[in-house]
């Protein structure tokens, strides 16, 4: 074997000095630093059954969530378990004593009782007052003997009211009879409104069984029922009608369950002939009264 420097007597001399131009020669001990390293064929590896510290495998995913993590991502969780600690511990937070937190609970206990009624609403009140008369008897007593007759004002001015925003929805301007279906359809809403409330109110009075202040409502109530719009359909009047004949049983049902002095009779009974006017239906408390009145005659 030649050496890799003497020319071989093959060669000439020209192509030799080509061959160790184009010839990279690497010393002798990084010879392998340029390698690869070589992946293992299939049949180089190890079976199944063979132990793993000899052929380490690439951990499973379960593996990997149960080993232990480094902590440089886990700063946050030294922190202290409870942020409120944390919070509390600001100087903020300090200033607010708890002496001082009580004190504030402490004056809302020490309200007045006549104040903290007002604060109720009409079903508290209600149910404050029949836990009251249970508990007591002497109190249902005093309650019976303070209390007072319903209130009709407030009644008889939001039906006034009421009865004027139905003239106010009228037309201003408009060529023609004010009382046909054009119109109507202006003044339906407010109509509707009216009746709603006046029915209501005597309702409450009739399931409350105040029959003293639900003949009283009956009567001023018709006042204002009278004065509303009729109109030359006659199904446009339904409203109207429903409240004349809705007052007028009212005014039945309290006969029944009252008794009236001879006066209180006669006074009643000029009133209702009044009325008969307006409508019909009044016909049966008129007659009511009257024959009352004839039984405190005799």
């Amino acid at each position: 074997m030649g050496y890799v420097g003497s020319p071989s007597p093959s060669t000439s001399p020209d192509e030799e000095v080509v061959r160790r131009r184009g010839r990279r020669i690497i010393p002798v001990g990084n010879q392998f630093a340029l390698t690869p390293p070589r992946t293992p064929t299939k049949r180089q590896q190890s079976p199944k059954g063979s132990s793993s510290s000899e052929h380490p495998q690439t951990p499973s995913k379960s593996q990997l969530m149960m080993s232990p993590v480094r902590s440089s991502p886990r700063k946050r969780l030294l922190l202290p378990a409870d942020i409120s600690e944390a919070v509390n511990a600001s100087p903020s937070k300090k200033l607010v004593s708890p002496v001082k937190r009580l004190r504030l609970q402490s004056r809302e206990a020490e309200a007045e009782t006549e104040v903290a009624l007002t604060a109720l609403t009409k079903p508290q009140l209600v149910a404050l007052l029949k836990d009251t008369m249970s508990r007591n008897a002497a109190a249902k007593q005093i309650v019976q003997e303070l209390l007072p007759k319903p209130d009709l004002a407030h009644s008889m001015q939001k039906l006034e009211k009421l009865l004027h925003q139905i003239y106010r929805a009228f037309p201003q301007k408009h060529w023609g009879n004010s009382r046909d279906a054009f119109c109507f359809r202006r003044v339906q809403i407010p109509i509707e409104t009216f009746k709603h409330k006046c029915l209501q109110r005597g309702q409450q009075l009739c399931q409350a069984e105040q029959w003293s202040s639900l003949l009283e409502y009956a009567q001023q109530a018709w006042n204002f029922v009278r004065k509303m719009p009729e109109w030359q359909d006659s199904s446009h009047n339904k409203a109207r009608l429903v409240c004349l004949r809705t007052l007028a049983t009212h005014c039945t049902t309290a006969l029944k369950k009252m008794t009236l002095d001879q006066r209180q009779l006669e006074t009643l009974i000029s009133r209702l002939k009044e009325m008969k006017d307006d409508s019909p239906s009044i016909t049966a408390p008129l007659k009511l009264a009257e024959a009352q009145l004839e039984q405190c005659l005799q």
